[in-house]
């Protein structure tokens, strides 16, 4: 027979306060969020159509108000609560970009690794995903982004938009008949070109 004793989150030390177990607490959650969700947040911004930098920013702003918010977030929902977080802060950030002025030019830095040839590749594939996605409504972007590029599904999507799941249905039937008819588009375009 064995005694559960429960284990102090810090190690036994007669300085450490219980608040200060439970900030040290905190602070591991805080970084084990971001070790497992910050790609996840990222592609999300990304998608829903925020520049690499307005990403980057934005993904930092999620992870921020999870930390002010961390004692109300339950651990299971927490991926639930950094997309729907993710969402509001990249509508937030398109708003502010429409009433500033635009740049004329944008340069987005690639990663280092892949061959020239490749980074061209990659960039014009990613210039065309993002016209695709441009000619989507927002919500049904969303969740097209979210069911069919991260994987989610429909209930969790309705879950965390707080939709019904027949709205999540119908936006990504739409999504998806939208998608595919810019894809063929492009894909006579350039045919056209070549012939």
């Amino acid at each position: 027979m064995s005694l559960a004793v429960p284990l102090p989150c810090c190690w036994p030390d007669p300085a450490t306060s219980a608040s200060e177990c439970e900030v040290a607490s905190e602070e591991d959650r805080i970084l084990r969020a971001v070790r497992q969700h910050l790609s996840l947040v990222f592609r999300v911004l990304r998608r829903v159509g925020l520049s690499v930098e307005d990403a980057d920013e934005a993904a930092q702003d999620v992870f921020m108000v999870l930390a002010r918010r961390t004692a109300e977030v339950p651990g299971p929902a927490e991926r639930a609560f950094l997309v729907s977080t993710a969402l509001r802060v990249a509508s937030d950030r398109r708003r502010q970009q429409a009433s500033r002025p635009t740049s004329a030019l944008t340069v987005e830095l690639p990663s280092p690794d892949p061959a020239p040839d490749e980074l061209v590749e990659l960039r014009r594939a990613r210039a065309q995903l993002d016209e695709v996605l441009d000619a989507i409504t927002p919500e049904q972007r969303t969740v097209f982004v979210l069911v069919e590029m991260e994987g989610f599904s429909a209930p969790e999507v309705a879950s965390t938009l707080g939709i019904p799941l027949g709205t999540v249905a119908s936006r990504l039937r739409k999504a998806r008949e939208n998608f595919d008819s810019m894809v063929r588009r492009l894909h006579s375009l350039g045919q056209q070109r070549v012939g």
